[in-house]
């Protein structure tokens, strides 16, 4: 069951929300994870936490004017992409 996280936000709080997260998707972002002699660089660009986002600012919007936005969640799954986390270190 999806969750309104945004509540209390306006129209216009959410839509500047997802414009910000519609240009971190498109540009991306690179965040740097050090760890005991190892380094891990990660990128979100185009995936990741920032899609979950986007989707949950849509559904924020659709609860708050559900005749002016799509419900998300009410679309069929058409396309996956696996999404892989395991150890940063080769093993031996």
């Amino acid at each position: 069951m999806p969750v309104n996280y945004y509540v209390g936000k306006s129209e216009d709080e959410l839509l500047a929300l997802l414009d910000g997260l519609q240009k971190r998707g498109t540009v991306g972002l690179v965040s740097q994870v050090s760890l005991v002699g190892n380094q891990t660089i990660k990128s979100f660009q185009n995936s990741g936490p920032v899609s979950v986002e986007i989707r949950r600012i849509l559904y924020a919007l659709w609860k708050l004017l559900p005749d002016s936005y799509v419900n998300p969640y009410s679309q069929r799954i058409r396309r996956t992409r696996p999404h892989y986390t395991g150890p940063t270190t080769q093993p031996a």
